[in-house]
This record gives C-alpha cells, structure tokens and sequence, in this order.
C-alpha cells in the first residue's frame, strides 16, 4: 500500500486515513456508543415495565379503597356465616351477628374483614398479594414487616407512597404501598386507639411476584442484544468499506496532487526558462555594450603600448633621436591610456554588476525560505529586465523601508519579472511604470502600476487561468499570470488587480510579514 505514496502523499493523507490501525479508534467509541445505547434502552425498558406492575398495584390499590368506602358507607355489610367467612373476633360491635326469621346466620363485614376477603381470593387467583397493616394492628395479623414498617414510618413523615423491589416469600417482589388516612366513618372502631380523622392509622401494602417481569426483561435483553450485535456487526463492516474506499481515493487523488504538483514546477520552470530565453537578447545587448567599447579600448592600448615598446627598443639600440620622441606625444598617450582604462574598468564593473543581478534575481544558492530583502531583490529585476523597459517606459521607484519578509526569494522575483514585463508589454508608444513597496503590521506589498491600455471586464475574470492569453500565438505561453498567483497564494499572500482601460493597471501582491515556517520551493 505505501510502496507508491511519495512523501507529498504521505502529508496530504490524514494519518487516521493513511494507516487502518487508527480506525480502531472509530471501532471503540462505535463499540461504546453502541453498547452506552442497549445499556440504557435496557435501563429504560426496565423502569416501563416496572411502572407497568406500579400501574397495576396504584389500580389494585384503588379498587381496594373503592371497595372499602362503599363498605364504610353502608356501616359494613352482613353475610351468610360459612366455612370461609367466621365472625370477626375483632370487630367490637352489638350487632355484628344477626340471625334472619329464616334462621340463616348473617356476621358483619367491615372495611377491614373485607379487605382481608378480597385478598385471599386475589391472592387465589391471579397471585398478587394485598394486605392491610398498621403500626398499631387490632388483628395482630396486620404486623407490618420490616418494609411496610419502613413505608408506614416514610407516611407519617409526608410519603404519598413507596415502592421497591424486595425479597419475599416466593422471591424477589415488586411491592407498593399507600397510606390509608383516618376518616369519619373509620373512628366507630379506631377512636379508642387514640386516632383523629386525618391521622395515618395505617397502609395498604400491594405485592406480586417479579419473576414474570425479570422473564420478560431477560428474553427482550436477549432480543436488543441479539439486533444490536447484528447492527454492530453490520455497522462495523459497512463503515469499514466506506472507511477502505474513502482510503484508497485519497491516496489516488494524493498521488494526482503530487503529479499536479510536480506538473506545476515543471511549468513554473519552463515560465521561469522562457522568460529568461525572452530577455537573453536583451541582457546580452546590456553587457555586448560595455564589452564592444572594452575590446577597442583595449585594440588602442595594445596601438599604444606597440608604439611606446618600438620607441624603447630603438632608443636602446641608439637608433631612436629626439624628434621621434617628441613625435609619440607622451603627454597624449598618459591621458589616453588613462581615459582607456577607466573607461574599460567601467565596462567590466558594467558587466559584473549585471551578472551579480542575474544571480541576484535567479538566487541560484536559494531555493529554500530565507528572509530576504524585497527591494534589493526587486532592484535586481530591474536590472535583469531594464532591456525590456528602457524603451517602452520610465521607471519610478518607490520603496518603502520594508523588514525582511520569509519567502522563495527566487520565486518572488519571478513574479516581479511577469509584472514588469507585462507592464511593459501593455505600454504602447512611451509610459510610465511605477514600482511601490510598503508595510503594516502584519504585510507587506509590492505594486507594479503602468499607464498601458488597461484590461477589459471580459478580460480581467479570466487573466489568472492557465495558458490564457491575448498575445499572438507564439507571443505568450499563457502562464505568467497564472503561475504568479499560484506563487503568491502558496506564500500566504493574495494577488489583486485594478485597471481602467486607457488609464492604466496596477497589480498588487501582498505577503505576510510572517511567513509560512516551511513554504514551497523553486
């Protein structure tokens, strides 16, 4: 897999994408979301079916109460004496047995015996378990146990109910209890024991077996279980591909960044080779100049130094007289030989001022970000470019003192050089081009402004696009603008552009006064 990724590769692939062994970290927080979301489903699922049974009890609990007021509000009701209904040993009343003119045995059943009736039969039949208790029972039956105890203290302290889930006797059980308050009808048999109405003299306490919800939970545990795992597993694998495929695009459109990239520098170079063939003419007709006027001189002293060895050699064989010395006019030949040599030393300083520009402006022993000096190496353009200029505009300096600013000083000058030579290009007949330099606190600029022809509207959207150009064919490659903004932008910078047709275009390139700490290079 790595084998083909070049470096540039390498950085523009994020790591997590580049190397699966990352993914693993997606796989456990998926492996955490998913098990956190079946822990509470589960959490949730059990707290319904909890206050499902609760719904149930609080129910119970009010058919009881109902069932209950109805008998209170009769005074209790009588019933046959049977096997299943004695008398109440506990219920103090004169006329709590009765016999009817049929000699049929009747007994009382108050509030309390009946609540006793009704949940044996309940207990009977569907397995849920009631009971009336109190702290202070008449029936020593109605003995709370340690939770109804519990509960019947939480009452007296303001509880409107409890409930938990709590061993029993057939096992763990889901119980609810509620406070029974005293009522008017409620002080014929429990005014001797102290109550007032409003008082709690004690609880209906609501049980059933909570196997049937653990059942319940257990096979639905084992069902979420099951289709989480199934999702997981489903997730895990889909998201996988998607994760390999996304991979392998990256890594395909890393490498056709990487090939773009080396395109760019290619052309760049090609932009930056052409531009130098278009200004050879120019800078060898700049040094020819001194080096023309350097050989004559040096033709004349080599005249010179002819003449005066000639004149030695014969005065030193005796053949020479006066005449012929006054002939060679010694005087002429010092200021002559004198105005030659200076005259070729300025050349030769001519020359080697324009090869110390040419490398200046091509910093050949720079290719990497340096700080460098934006005027000098603006200067230096100019030198390398004046053939271009000197004919078509007068050129105005307007540097400010700028700082060194971070950059490919190379790379800066080839945008400088594809501005100037622009500028001069859009002049016709004689302008004027003006070069400014200035800073804030945090960039710096450069601005090129001619007095040209101006750029139309039409023109002006598409002047950055690749190998766009209104040059002749063979006039341009379409790449200076393009490849300088392309130049300008990897340096943290922006190229902006104003022109007015028939007035002029200024072109301005701003860079950060602190640059990128590894920027591209040549």
């Amino acid at each position: 897999m790595e084998a083909h990724v070049t470096p540039v590769s390498g950085r523009t692939v994020p790591r997590f994408i580049r190397q699966r062994r990352w993914w693993a970290v997606l796989l456990v927080l998926w492996a955490v979301a998913v098990g956190l979301y079946t822990h509470l489903h589960l959490a949730q699922l059990r707290e319904q079916m909890t206050q499902v049974a609760l719904a149930g009890a609080r129910n119970m609990f009010r058919m009881v109460i109902l069932t209950r007021n109805w008998n209170a509000s009769h005074g209790g009701i009588y019933v046959p004496v049977n096997r299943r209904v004695e008398p109440n040993p506990y219920l103090d009343h004169p006329q709590r047995d009765l016999t009817t003119t049929e000699g049929i045995k009747l007994t009382m059943v108050n509030p309390a015996y009946m609540t006793r009736l009704i949940a044996e039969m309940a207990e009977s039949s569907s397995g849920a378990i009631f009971r009336l208790t109190s702290l202070k029972p008449i029936r020593p039956g109605n003995k709370p146990d340690a939770w109804e105890g519990q509960s019947l203290h939480a009452f007296e302290n303001g509880a409107k109910e409890t409930f938990a889930v709590a061993e029993g006797q057939d096992g763990m059980m889901l119980r609810y209890m509620a406070p029974l308050p005293v009522e008017e009808s409620c002080l014929d048999c429990h005014r001797r024991q102290g109550y007032q109405v409003g008082d709690i003299r004690g609880g209906i306490s609501v049980s059933q077996r909570y196997e049937p919800i653990e059942n319940a939970m257990r096979n639905h545990t084992r069902d979420v279980l099951l289709a989480s795992s199934i999702s997981f597993v489903l997730a895990t694998l889909l998201g996988w591909l998607l994760l390999e495929l996304l991979r392998r695009r990256w890594l395909e459109l890393a490498s056709k960044v990487h090939e773009l990239e080396e395109t760019q520098s290619q052309l760049l170079q090609s932009e930056k080779m052409a531009a130098i063939g278009q200004l050879a003419a120019g800078v060898a007709h700049e040094i020819n100049n001194p080096i023309g006027f350097v050989n004559s001189n040096l033709g004349s002293l080599k005249n010179y130094t002819g003449q005066l060895i000639d004149l030695l050699e014969r005065s030193r064989k005796g053949e020479a007289s006066e005449a012929d010395f006054v002939a060679a006019d010694f005087d002429y030949l010092k200021r002559d030989i004198d105005d030659l040599l200076h005259e070729s030393r300025d050349g030769l300083e001519r020359v080697k001022k324009i090869v110390a520009d040419l490398k200046d402006f091509s910093h050949v022993d720079q290719s990497e970000w340096q700080e460098a000096d934006l005027n000098a190496g603006i200067e230096s353009t100019l030198n390398v470019v004046w053939n271009e200029l000197k004919y078509k505009a007068e050129v105005v300096r307007e540097f400010g003192d700028l700082p060194r600013i971070p950059c490919v000083a190379a790379q800066i000058n080839q945008v400088v050089m594809n501005l100037l030579v622009n500028a001069a290009h859009a002049i016709d007949g004689r302008g004027t081009i003006t070069v400014r330099t200035g800073h804030d606190t945090r960039e710096a600029w450069i601005e090129i402004a001619d007095t040209g022809r101006g750029i139309p509207a039409d023109v002006m959207q598409r002047i950055f696009e690749p190998f766009y150009t209104t040059k002749p064919v063979g006039k341009g490659t379409g790449l200076g603008l393009s490849l300088s903004y392309d130049i300008v932008k990897k340096h943290g910078g922006r190229i902006e552009v104003s022109s007015q047709v028939g007035i002029g275009t200024t072109f301005r390139v701003t860079l950060p006064l602190h640059g990128l700490p590894s920027g591209p290079s040549a």
